[in-house]
């Protein structure tokens, strides 16, 4: 294995044993709800209900642990209601260029992300740091597009680093 790739999962997987570093998810469903007849039911999240990975008691399992057979679903999606605080799932390095991904929650606070940058660096402060937040679904780039997104980033850690 690479030991870059080593390294960064290595840290991740440190960090994600802190109660600081976590991950939100969707705490409408877990992952044993289901809605008999109507398998691509949508959460108010926009994931399927099929595709939640919450392992702990969500809203759907709290109704009908008191009984509520009549339950349904929020029609809206608050994230500081509707989310749980998980350990980190979802991290990596993106090949073929070798960029770094995390998903964290955005509850924590930016010294602590900071931290964790400067330790994968080295302890060295970097030059550029890009933050993506949303997800495919509204994310959508024609080829030419990309490539001229690609350059911009170029361009700027170059400009970055003068």
């Amino acid at each position: 294995m690479n030991e870059n790739i080593s390294s960064w999962e290595n840290l991740i997987i440190h960090h994600s044993m802190e109660p600081k570093f976590k991950s939100l998810t969707c705490s409408i469903f877990n992952n044993k709800s289901s809605f008999p007849g109507e398998p691509d039911k949508r959460c108010p999240c926009d994931r399927m209900i099929r595709r939640h990975s919450f392992t702990g008691d969500c809203l759907q399992s709290k109704a009908a642990a008191t009984g509520d057979i009549e339950w349904q679903p929020p029609s809206k999606f608050l994230n500081q209601t509707h989310s749980a605080l998980v350990p980190i799932n979802v991290f990596g390095i993106l090949k073929p260029i070798g960029c770094k991904f995390l998903r964290i929650s955005t509850r924590i606070p930016m010294k602590d992300i900071f931290q964790l940058i400067a330790e994968d660096c080295g302890e060295q402060k970097p030059a550029l740091i890009l933050s993506v937040y949303g997800g495919a679904k509204y994310f959508t780039m024609t080829e030419r597009l990309e490539k001229e997104f690609i350059r911009g980033v170029i361009d700027a850690a170059t400009m970055a680093g003068k």
